[in-house]
């Protein structure tokens, strides 16, 4: 599996889409920080009251802004989802992946991994540019370094993690139709449905499922802490659901 990843790596530094990837996130944060707007596609108003908007933002609250616009994300990413797995399924090259020693649960446990770790890096670059941004427009820090950074990590992280529970399921669905639309048509749908959904109806277990308005809710403390837990487990328990359901799926198809 090591070797799956070094492979997958190398073929992704190697191609365009991980730097165009990259070029938007940068200018996306930049443009949020030093214009001072918020854009973003699921944003509520108990998420919007974190923000100050009243006169120059600080450091802090161009993390909060970055944070709030950051439901974009999971649309550019989608590039990622597509150079990582969707492309193999797509030309079929996957059955010489599968035939070249690696076990078809390693290969979608592999999957997941990367498209995990390179959102987070590219996440850890968005939120850098929004600090670098903010020190080229001579803003205050709002809150102690330590406590600006440890911010940072930390909504990386959950952001990372809560795209990536879409994408694991968008796995499930590219595995079980061997479709490249189809998941990532469930990429841009599924989180607009929900949290649509969410939103006009008292469904109160819906709010587990809408995963990145979780995210930022997280991200900006928003939730309580007696209650964190509850959308941590879920979340989980459906990454384990759907990676295994992929794995069967997987197991099950013909080469």
């Amino acid at each position: 599996m090591i070797n799956q990843i070094r492979a997958d790596f190398y073929r992704l530094s190697h191609g365009w889409g991980i730097y165009l990837t990259l070029i938007f996130t940068v200018i996306y944060s930049a443009i949020i920080n030093v214009q001072q707007i918020v854009g973003g596609i699921m944003v509520t108003g108990d998420s919007m009251s974190r923000l100050n908007s009243s006169g120059t933002w600080t450091l802090n609250d161009g993390i909060h802004a970055s944070t709030l616009s950051s439901s974009v994300l999971i649309y550019v990413f989608i590039s990622i989802f597509v150079i990582t797995i969707g492309y193999e399924f797509s030309q079929k090259t996957y059955k010489n992946t599968l035939v070249s020693g690696i076990t078809r649960s390693q290969f979608v446990i592999s999957k997941y991994l990367i498209m995990l770790l390179n959102i987070f890096v590219l996440i850890v670059v968005y939120f850098g540019t929004s600090i670098i941004s903010g020190l080229l427009s001579n803003r205050k820090v709002g809150v102690g370094w330590q406590e600006l950074l440890t911010t940072t990590l930390n909504t990386s992280l959950v952001i990372a993690f809560f795209i990536s529970v879409t994408f694991g399921i968008a796995i499930l669905v590219l595995i079980s139709t061997l479709s490249i639309v189809m998941s990532s048509l469930f990429i841009v749908i599924f989180p607009m449905i929900v949290s649509i959904i969410n939103n006009l109806v008292n469904w109160g277990w819906l709010k587990y499922f809408d995963f990145f308005s979780v995210a930022i809710k997280i991200s900006l403390r928003i939730i309580p802490n007696n209650q964190l837990w509850n959308y941590m487990l879920v979340s989980v328990f459906v990454l384990i659901v759907t990676v295994g359901l992929s794995i069967i799926f997987i197991r099950n198809k013909e080469l």
